[in-house]
């Protein structure tokens, strides 16, 4: 009699835990899933149960704790071509096991939203260029290195790139609130810099020197956008998409007594206080 309860109970248990653990019945073939950098095991479990990945975000938890712990996971884009029980998900993301071929792609600091397009070449046979240049949001695409499965798309391929750029501002986020500034300013201000200037120290300069120039209505008078001749303000959108060094460049100008800049043709910025100085500049440094 004990043994009969006992099996019972074994089995209830086994069903149960196959319940838990099975993929939904209405879950997808085929499936592109992804895994950003720095997500977290609760987010990535609630994102699976949305996409119909698995059934019970609970589990998936528990089968990724069991596996390797929450601190594991891999980034990157996962190919879901049957439904697979949590632990064979949780396995998969812990261990990098993609199921698609993957292009290891750096994207330079200042590169154009068009630039980062014409890295995609002829591997990449679902990217379509004309929709990312048309919707990618130039100044919101993190440059970085990124391994791009040979699907991507537009679509997929902005969400990558812009979700890396929510989470390196998201580092710096208390500095862009007490800095007083909007963040579109900010960004519009780095792309400034990622392609006027080429260090850090000589950045947070010419910052200070743009910030200056803004606050006294003078026009920034940039090389990189020849609007800004003309106009009073800064440009409407960012230049280009710009690294961290720059987005810190500037939210940290420095205050300096210049008012003028330009960058001779090795690009070594030269400094003035007047006009007169920068004529001067100009001179010595651009009319050789």
């Amino acid at each position: 009699m004990l043994r009969s309860r006992l099996f019972i109970i074994g089995a209830i248990l086994y069903v149960l835990s196959v319940w838990f653990t099975a993929p939904p019945l209405s879950s997808p073939t085929d499936l592109i899933i992804t895994v950003s950098e720095g997500t977290g095991l609760h987010e990535l479990s609630l994102e699976l149960k949305q996409d119909k990945v698995i059934r019970f975000p609970f589990w998936f938890r528990v089968a990724t704790i069991v596996l390797g712990g929450e601190h594991n996971l891999k980034a990157g884009q996962y190919l879901m071509s049957y439904p697979q029980n949590v632990f064979s998900v949780a396995w998969r993301v812990l261990h990098g096991d993609h199921d698609i071929e993957t292009v290891k792609l750096t994207i330079p600091e200042g590169f154009t939203v068009k630039q980062i397009a014409l890295l995609f070449d002829e591997r990449f046979t679902h990217f379509d260029h004309e929709s990312f240049v048309a919707l990618a949001p130039e100044g919101y695409l993190f440059p970085d290195t990124y391994f791009v499965p040979v699907t991507a798309t537009a679509s997929s391929t902005i969400k990558l790139l812009h979700d890396n750029f929510v989470r390196q501002v998201l580092s710096i986020w208390p500095e862009v609130v007490t800095s007083g500034k909007t963040l579109e300013d900010m960004i519009t201000m780095a792309s400034i810099l990622e392609a006027e200037v080429l260090n850090k120290e000589d950045r947070e300069i010419v910052s200070g020197i743009l910030w200056k120039r803004l606050s006294i209505g003078m026009p920034l008078q940039v090389d990189s956008e020849p609007s800004t001749y003309e106009s009073i303000g800064l440009p409407e959108r960012p230049l280009n998409n710009p690294g961290l060094v720059s987005i810190r460049a500037a939210l940290h100008p420095t205050s300096t007594s210049y008012l003028y800049f330009l960058t001779d043709k090795d690009g070594n910025p030269h400094y003035a206080k007047t006009f007169d100085e920068h004529k001067a500049n100009k001179a010595k440094y651009l009319n050789k």
